[in-house]
């Protein structure tokens, strides 16, 4: 909930934010200013905060890898493209001999930003960020330790491969049947929400948004937005995300409200949402 709070909130502003006002944004969601606290703490530990100190107040700010990871995810959530697929595949070896720490630390940013493991040390995707990845490989220092292919099936050619063991192969490896259970009841949790989500107070709306891109990103950073071509009948992750944008748009002006109110910075009042970020 920490992380959906600064990815959704406070990435785009580039601010430290007060523990105090973390601890009362999260309140209503019955996380306790202990956990809070524990939370903030093993965040900065991971290097996804620095944190700033102003007498005997503590400000937490996205750190350069912490905001890396963010503004990756970021793009996923928001800027979700469904344009056709070319066909090509991003393939992604580990070379064996490097250290086991450094390939751990790959291995989580690759699956991270949405890359399946086909084995210990291969990765692939179908419609890689190309520039996230190159900054993945040089926060990681792995550009001597990695190959990198673009490779695309041989089905439907004159050689009469079949493309079922790929689609096979790639349900099983990003776990599809599970991503589209997780979807129907997104669907199910927030559609009875959408008629009455315009009218909310500033507070319900924040307590609606939140929940809703907390929900929605916990599915969707495990949905590698796979072609058309290699999903199941009936997806369910297109209308859940239909769902999500028009909600979102439906309480966001009213959360904002909320926000400037009450959270308070290290620079001291919330800066306003950047026009890009205010388009979401």
């Amino acid at each position: 909930m920490v992380m959906t709070l600064y990815g959704d909130v406070f990435a785009s502003k580039g601010q430290a934010i007060w523990l105090g006002s973390l601890i009362q944004l999260l309140a209503p969601f019955g996380i306790s200013s202990r956990q809070v606290r524990t939370s903030v703490f093993r965040l900065a530990s991971d290097q996804w905060f620095d944190i700033e100190r102003m007498g005997r107040r503590s400000y937490y700010g996205l750190s350069t890898d912490g905001l890396q990871r963010v503004q990756h995810a970021g793009k996923r959530i928001y800027e979700f493209s469904s344009a056709p697929w070319d066909g090509y595949w991003t393939l992604v070896f580990i070379g064996a001999k490097w250290k086991l720490s450094a390939r751990q630390k790959l291995r989580r940013e690759l699956l991270w930003d949405g890359f399946g493991q086909l084995a210990p040390n291969i990765f692939a995707h179908p419609r890689a960020d190309h520039q996230s990845f190159t900054e993945i490989l040089e926060a990681c220092q792995a550009e001597a330790h990695v190959t990198v292919l673009k490779a695309s099936s041989l089905e439907n050619t004159t050689d009469g491969y079949s493309r079922k063991p790929l689609i096979e192969l790639m349900q099983q490896t990003f776990g599809l049947a599970h991503i589209d259970t997780a979807w129907r009841q997104f669907i199910k949790r927030f559609a009875n929400l959408t008629a009455e989500a315009s009218k909310l107070n500033p507070v319900e709306a924040f307590y609606v948004r939140t929940l809703l891109i907390h929900e929605y990103r916990r599915i969707l950073l495990r949905d590698p937005n796979l072609p058309d071509e290699l999903l199941p009948t009936a997806w369910s992750g297109l209308e859940a995300r239909q769902l999500c944008q028009a909600l979102y748009q439906d309480v966001k002006q009213a959360s904002e409200v909320y926000l400037m109110e009450t959270v308070q910075t290290l620079e001291g009042v919330l800066a306003a949402t950047p026009a890009a970020i205010a388009g979401r």
